[in-house]
């Protein structure tokens, strides 16, 4: 007999979380931070998780009614480090941070930076009229148009588009899978730099990792992917 969905999250929480304490996480301390029925027969689970009660790890568990818990769930995640008082960010970072105990301010400047830059771009590249029709949202306005890209082999890095999920967070995944691992979350209407590239309804993100078509705003008339 099919469950229903609330009863597949049910289900997938408990194992998840017994996934998770063979792995040497407190599974008292968890907390569920969201958690979703994607079809008949796959549920994900995100958790707070922690081994030492003071870091903690944001871990998305792809659980399938028919296969159990993924067995990537848990296995390239660590908890946070407290980082070096002088420490740089390796690479630009869009959006917010997966794990919460990472010193995000010092991003700021950062951020700061590719803020201005958009700003100086918009004046050059004009806006378009946009009224978005994607189930579950109302926005209604106009945007700055993003840069046009034909297909061939060259590739552009000049893409950007407007994080539009339904959740409020878009996910950038570590593959073009909606089972895949999630690298990081964007908030809605903050910018994502893409490579040009498309595989299916997936879109490549400059910075690594991929997002899926339907949860970003653009032009869709005027953008080419490759």
């Amino acid at each position: 007999m099919a469950l229903s969905p609330e009863e597949a999250i049910t289900t997938a929480k408990a194992a998840c979380l017994d996934s998770a304490g063979k792995q040497g996480w407190k599974t008292d301390l968890a907390k569920v931070i969201s958690s979703r029925a994607i079809d008949a027969d796959k549920v994900e689970v995100v958790f707070d998780l922690t081994r030492d009660g003071v870091n903690t790890a944001r871990l998305t568990c792809p659980y399938s009614l028919s296969k159990g818990v993924d067995a990537s769930f848990g296995a390239a995640e660590k908890p946070a480090a407290e980082p070096a008082a002088a420490a740089e960010p390796a690479a630009p970072v869009e959006g917010e941070a997966v794990n919460p105990g990472r010193a995000w301010w010092l991003l700021l400047p950062l951020g700061l930076g590719l803020l201005a830059w958009a700003a100086l771009r918009g004046k050059d590249e004009g806006t378009a009229a946009y009224t978005d029709t994607t189930p579950g949202t109302t926005y209604s306005g106009s945007y700055t148009t993003p840069t046009a890209v034909t297909t061939g082999t060259t590739t552009s890095r000049n893409i950007h588009v407007e994080a539009n999920a339904k959740d409020g967070n878009l996910e950038v995944r570590e593959h073009a899978d909606i089972s895949s691992a999630v690298l990081r979350r964007v908030r809605n209407g903050d910018t994502v730099y893409l490579t040009g590239h498309r595989r299916n309804d997936w879109l490549e993100v400059a910075n690594g990792g991929w997002v899926r078509d339907i949860d970003v705003r653009y032009d869709r008339s005027t953008v080419r992917f490759s």
